[in-house]
This record gives structure tokens, sequence and C-alpha cells, in this order.
């Protein structure tokens, strides 16, 4: 005999069920896609991340790599996908806060067209001088004060005009109130061999390929980009103890399209989250000296408004422009 009590409970648990009946669960292959060749580290990122969430999904998820144009061929095959949680996007500042600015025309909108997932993680790139260059500068003050003296100011190298490490510098050299020139180069390799011999005295680099270096004594890293001081160099001040607020460290993030269902979505970012949060993604992070970010859609999304801020306000101001 059902009695009142009994239908509602079956009403209470009705939405409930209807919600588990309606879970998204992906049909095929979820991609991936990442705008850098293989072998760095947002590629060891997100195959490690593939990896645990294969069989969360019950389906594989792979890395495709999609490099070129500083970016944004990856960003477009994302942007232009089907709308169904089976095509993400491996992004960096520079797809997300960057490129409209630096490049004069896209066929993407990163603003409107994408949506953050989950973060994989952030690494802070070292300030390093070289000791042959710069024998003296031992800080960021030290630093500065020679940047004041040096005729025309002090030449710094990067990874390229508008990367990462040219952008941050100008951050830095913007805010110290500091005449610098810029001396672009093809990647770090280049740029680390010339420090080293001593013909570029500074530049900002990333951590796995200047702290082998570091350690060995032929660059001197003086600072480091994180908020904080950065466990693998406890030694080394944050930057923004001598210039307050100072804080500019990589991360890479998952993105979907901003179009995605709402059912969609929420599976996405749930299974993300419980990877994120696991211990065996935080034994990932520490073996390659990555911090795991603040997960939860909201605080990501506060997040990309206050980096498209900074990072375009740095582009403007260094006038790169990317062809």
């Amino acid at each position: 005999m059902i009695n009142r009590r009994s239908l509602l409970g079956a009403a209470l648990a009705a939405p409930a069920l209807a919600q588990a009946q309606t879970a998204w669960a992906p049909t095929r292959p979820i991609r991936l896609v990442l705008p850098f060749a293989p072998g760095g580290l947002t590629d060891i990122l997100a195959r490690a991340v593939a990896e645990l969430l294969t069989p969360k999904f019950g389906q594989p998820v792979v890395v495709e790599n999609r490099a070129g144009a500083g970016g944004n061929l990856a960003a477009e095959a994302v942007a232009r996908a089907a709308p169904d949680g089976h095509t993400l996007l491996v992004a960096t500042q520079g797809i997300i806060a960057i490129n409209s600015v630096l490049f004069p025309r896209l066929t993407y909108d990163p603003d409107a067209d994408f949506t953050p997932i989950g973060m994989l993680a952030q690494q802070p790139n070292l300030l390093v001088v070289s000791p042959r260059a710069l024998p003296d500068v031992l800080n960021v003050a030290q630093l500065v004060e020679a940047a004041r003296r040096a005729p025309g100011g002090l030449s710094y190298g990067s990874n390229g005009v508008g990367s990462f490490t040219h952008l941050t510098m100008e951050l830095l050299r913007a805010q110290a109130g500091v005449p610098m020139t810029h001396v672009p180069y093809r990647g770090s390799a280049p740029l680390l061999t010339d420090m080293v011999a001593g013909t570029i005295p500074v530049a900002f680099d990333g951590l796995a390929t200047s702290a082998p270096l570091v350690r060995a004594g032929t660059l001197r890293a003086i600072g480091v980009t994180s908020a904080q001081r950065f466990r693998a160099f406890p030694e080394v001040p944050a930057i923004g103890e001598t210039l307050a607020g100072f804080s500019a460290s990589p991360w890479y993030g998952v993105f979907a399209q901003a179009s995605l269902p709402p059912a969609i979505l929420a599976a996405l970012e749930a299974a993300f989250r419980e990877v994120l949060e696991s211990p065996a993604w935080a034994e990932i992070l520490a073996r390659r000296e990555a911090d795991a970010m603040p997960q939860g859609r909201a605080v990501l999304s506060e997040l990309m408004v206050r980096e498209r801020r900074v990072w375009r306000e740095a582009v403007q101001r260094s006038g790169a422009r990317a062809e």
C-alpha cells in the first residue's frame, strides 16, 4: 500500500534520480589539444592528467600536440570544435590573456570562446644574472641600481618577442622605473648560452632550464616570480620582497568552449577537480617542482579577469607585436 510518506520520499528522490540518469559521460575519446611540441612541462602535465582521467571517464583521454602560431592553431581548433565535451584546450597565459593584444588578428576570441575547467599547475620563473656580466649584483635592489647607472639601461634577454619571459621583464622594468633594452632569442638554449658567456647580463627563464645552471654556479638566481619564496630555492627571495606586489608565475590550465552545456561543464569540472586534488597529482607536481593552483570555476574565472588585465597592460607597455 502506498502512503503519503512513501509518496513524499519518492518525490524528494526523483530530482536526484533524474540528475543521476542525465549525468553526462563521454561517448568517445576526449582530446586535450596542446599548443606546444612534445617534451616540455605542459606536455608532461597534460599526459599525466590524461592518464589519471581515463579510468574516471571510461574513455581514453589523449593528448594532441598542435604547435604553431603562438598557440593560435590549437586554440582555433578547440574554439571551432563541437561543444560536446570531447575537445578541450590545454593553455597558458599566452593564449588566454596575451595573444588577443599581441596578434593583430585572431580567428577566435579568448575572452568569449573559452571557460576554465581546471588548473593543472603553476611554476615560477627565476630572475637570473650572469656572474661574468654582473659580478656585484646579488639581489633585485642591486639589479635595479645597475640598470639605473648603465647608459641606455641594461640589456636583458628573453625567449622571444611577446614571450612570457619578455613581458615579465617589462612588468619588472615598469614597476622599478628603470630603462632596459630587450634582446629576443629563439628559446632558452641560445639565451642561456650567451648568459653563461656574459654576453647577456640578465633574464627571466623557466625553472626547468635555468635551475641546473644556477645549481652549477654558472648563473646566479636573484629572484623568483612566485608570490612567496619557492621550495626548490628557499634561499632565493621572491621579487615581491623588493618590489611590493610583484608576482608573475606561468600557469597551465584546461579550458572548454564557453558554449558548453552546463551538465557537461559540471561533469568535466568534477572529474578534473577530483584528479587535481588527489595524492597522485600532488606527487606528480612535487617531482616536477610545480605547485597546485586553486580550483573551482568561480575562483578560476576571477583569476582570468586579473590575468588579462595584467598581461595586456604589459604587452601595451612593451609595444610588442607578433605577425
